[in-house]
């Protein structure tokens, strides 16, 4: 059963891949469909990384915690939002931009954050997601946000959510104004799974063989290191 759930998980980062690939092809041409298959794409590899969070659980007795570490806490707050409709489902970017403006064509200046990879040329493809819905998921009753009473200060540190939000004053701009990259998130959360995996999953696809060994291999991103930029953004009509 892991090989099977990892291999949902090594599909659904090509479909991201995939998905944002369409999206820049799309946004000038149908607006909804382009948006509406990336968020699909989030989604789906929300939910594969949450059924390897139950399987890990029910097949190896739970070897570990993932709500004790950062990397794995924090894909299960912004999956606990998006499927349980709590802090308007961890918005992205353009499902933000176009229901806080008047028009999308309105011009809004936001904060940009990234998170580096230490390894030359290992930049990650930009999935923009809400600060300001994170931190109010981390704010609300524990009831409500199914998450533990240690997430809030944990996926915080994690993401040097001070440093962020005084990076936006600094700049003139709310927290609201703050938005993150999903995808080396989503790395992040592989690479900290590999260990226990590794051993119970049998590789069966391309994308499983890739990703499998790129877990592997590769780096964890800096979230202690944030890299910012302030742009400005629209939307086609």
């Amino acid at each position: 059963m892991l090989t099977h759930s990892f291999e949902d998980l090594a599909q659904t980062f090509r479909i991201l891949i995939e998905s944002n690939l369409k999206l820049n092809q799309l946004l000038g041409v149908d607006r909804p469909e382009a948006v509406g298959t990336i968020e699909i794409a989030i989604n789906a590899k929300l939910n594969a990384f949450h059924n390897l969070y139950d399987l890990m659980a029910q097949d190896l007795g739970k070897p570990i915690d993932w709500y004790s570490v950062p990397a794995l806490c924090i894909i299960l707050a912004i999956r606990n939002a998006r499927h349980h409709n709590k802090a308007n489902r961890i918005r992205s970017i353009w499902n933000f931009h176009n229901q806080k403006c008047n028009a999308p064509t309105d011009t809004k200046q936001y904060l940009y954050v990234d998170f580096p990879s230490p390894e030359e040329g290992g930049d990650c493809f930009d999935i923009p997601l809400s600060w300001a819905d994170l931190d109010k998921l981390l704010s609300i009753p524990r009831s409500e946000s199914h998450l533990r009473a240690n997430a809030r200060d944990l996926i915080r540190n994690y993401l040097n959510a001070d440093l962020l939000e005084a990076t936006a004053q600094e700049l003139g701009l709310s927290k609201e104004a703050i938005f993150f990259n999903f995808v080396p998130l989503s790395l992040n959360a592989g690479i900290a799974l590999h260990p226990y995996i590794k051993e119970h999953v049998k590789p069966d696809s391309v994308e499983s063989n890739v990703f499998l060994q790129h877990f592997e291999s590769t780096s964890a991103a800096m979230t202690t290191a944030p890299e910012f930029k302030h742009i400005e953004f629209k939307l086609p009509k």
